[in-house]
Protein backbone atom coordinates (compact mmCIF):
# COMPACT_ATOMS: atom_id res chain seq x y z
CA UNK A 1 0.00 0.00 0.00
CA UNK A 2 2.89 2.37 0.63
CA UNK A 3 3.68 2.16 -3.08
CA UNK A 4 0.31 3.79 -3.77
CA UNK A 5 1.18 6.75 -1.54
CA UNK A 6 4.80 7.04 -2.64
CA UNK A 7 5.80 5.85 0.83
CA UNK A 8 3.98 8.71 2.54
CA UNK A 9 1.66 8.38 5.51
CA UNK A 10 -1.94 9.55 5.18
CA UNK A 11 -4.24 11.68 7.33
CA UNK A 12 -7.43 9.60 7.11
CA UNK A 13 -8.43 6.03 6.25
CA UNK A 14 -12.01 4.79 5.87
CA UNK A 15 -11.91 0.99 6.15
CA UNK A 16 -14.86 -1.22 5.28
CA UNK A 17 -12.85 -4.41 4.90
CA UNK A 18 -10.93 -5.10 8.11
CA UNK A 19 -8.64 -8.12 8.28
CA UNK A 20 -5.21 -7.91 6.64
CA UNK A 21 -6.30 -5.18 4.23
CA UNK A 22 -7.69 -3.03 7.04
CA UNK A 23 -4.57 -3.53 9.15
CA UNK A 24 -2.40 -2.58 6.18
CA UNK A 25 -4.47 0.52 5.49
CA UNK A 26 -4.40 1.49 9.19
CA UNK A 27 -0.61 1.26 9.18
CA UNK A 28 -0.57 4.15 6.69
CA UNK A 29 -2.25 6.60 9.09
CA UNK A 30 0.21 9.05 10.61
CA UNK A 31 0.17 10.10 14.27
CA UNK A 32 -2.57 12.67 14.69
CA UNK A 33 -4.53 11.11 11.83
CA UNK A 34 -7.95 9.48 11.81
CA UNK A 35 -9.04 5.90 11.20
CA UNK A 36 -12.74 5.28 10.47
CA UNK A 37 -13.77 1.62 10.41
CA UNK A 38 -17.06 1.23 8.53
CA UNK A 39 -17.25 -2.55 8.59
CA UNK A 40 -15.24 -5.73 8.65
CA UNK A 41 -16.08 -7.78 5.60
CA UNK A 42 -12.95 -9.81 6.38
CA UNK A 43 -14.46 -10.83 9.71
CA UNK A 44 -11.73 -9.18 11.81
CA UNK A 45 -11.72 -5.60 13.04
CA UNK A 46 -8.52 -3.55 13.14
CA UNK A 47 -7.09 -3.13 16.66
CA UNK A 48 -8.34 0.28 17.83
CA UNK A 49 -6.18 0.22 20.98
CA UNK A 50 -3.01 -0.28 18.94
CA UNK A 51 -3.96 2.64 16.71
CA UNK A 52 -4.69 4.87 19.71
CA UNK A 53 -1.28 3.96 21.17
CA UNK A 54 0.27 5.32 17.95
CA UNK A 55 -1.63 8.60 18.33
CA UNK A 56 -4.29 7.76 15.74
CA UNK A 57 -7.87 8.76 16.56
CA UNK A 58 -10.38 6.01 15.84
CA UNK A 59 -13.83 7.35 14.96
CA UNK A 60 -17.05 5.52 14.31
CA UNK A 61 -18.99 6.55 11.22
CA UNK A 62 -21.68 8.12 13.43
CA UNK A 63 -19.04 10.34 15.07
CA UNK A 64 -17.87 11.46 11.64
CA UNK A 65 -21.45 12.34 10.71
CA UNK A 66 -21.95 14.31 13.94
CA UNK A 67 -18.89 16.41 13.15
CA UNK A 68 -20.74 18.06 10.28
CA UNK A 69 -19.44 16.07 7.33
CA UNK A 70 -20.95 17.47 4.14
CA UNK A 71 -22.00 14.27 2.36
CA UNK A 72 -22.67 15.92 -0.99
CA UNK A 73 -19.29 17.64 -1.00
CA UNK A 74 -17.58 14.43 0.11
CA UNK A 75 -19.35 12.40 -2.58
CA UNK A 76 -18.25 14.86 -5.27
CA UNK A 77 -14.65 14.66 -4.04
CA UNK A 78 -14.68 10.85 -3.94
CA UNK A 79 -16.15 10.63 -7.45
CA UNK A 80 -13.55 13.08 -8.78
CA UNK A 81 -10.75 11.06 -7.19
CA UNK A 82 -12.15 7.83 -8.63
CA UNK A 83 -12.51 9.37 -12.10
CA UNK A 84 -8.89 10.55 -11.90
CA UNK A 85 -7.80 6.98 -11.14
CA UNK A 86 -6.57 7.73 -7.63
CA UNK A 87 -9.04 5.39 -5.92
CA UNK A 88 -9.11 1.70 -6.66
CA UNK A 89 -11.60 -0.71 -5.09
CA UNK A 90 -10.34 -4.03 -3.81
CA UNK A 91 -11.93 -6.75 -5.95
CA UNK A 92 -12.13 -9.88 -3.83
CA UNK A 93 -13.74 -12.34 -6.23
CA UNK A 94 -15.77 -12.44 -9.41
CA UNK A 95 -18.56 -14.84 -10.31
CA UNK A 96 -20.56 -15.32 -13.51
CA UNK A 97 -24.15 -14.10 -13.12
CA UNK A 98 -25.50 -17.65 -13.12
CA UNK A 99 -23.46 -18.27 -9.92
CA UNK A 100 -25.00 -15.36 -8.01
CA UNK A 101 -26.05 -17.73 -5.22
CA UNK A 102 -22.41 -18.83 -4.82
CA UNK A 103 -21.31 -15.20 -4.66
CA UNK A 104 -23.84 -14.49 -1.94
CA UNK A 105 -22.77 -17.59 0.00
CA UNK A 106 -19.11 -16.52 -0.22
CA UNK A 107 -19.94 -13.09 1.21
CA UNK A 108 -22.02 -14.62 4.02
CA UNK A 109 -19.20 -17.04 4.85
CA UNK A 110 -16.69 -14.16 4.74
CA UNK A 111 -14.45 -16.07 2.34
CA UNK A 112 -14.16 -13.06 0.06
CA UNK A 113 -12.68 -9.74 1.10
CA UNK A 114 -13.28 -6.61 -0.91
CA UNK A 115 -15.91 -6.24 -3.58
CA UNK A 116 -17.61 -9.32 -4.95
CA UNK A 117 -18.63 -8.81 -8.57
CA UNK A 118 -21.12 -10.59 -10.77
CA UNK A 119 -19.98 -10.76 -14.39
CA UNK A 120 -22.73 -10.20 -16.94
Amino acid sequence: MRALTGGAAVDVVFDGVGGEIGTGAASLVEAGGRFVPTGAAGGVYTDAAALAARGVTVLGLQQVMERGLNLRESAVTVLEEAAAGRLRPVIGRTFPLERAADAHAAMEARTTIGKTLLLV
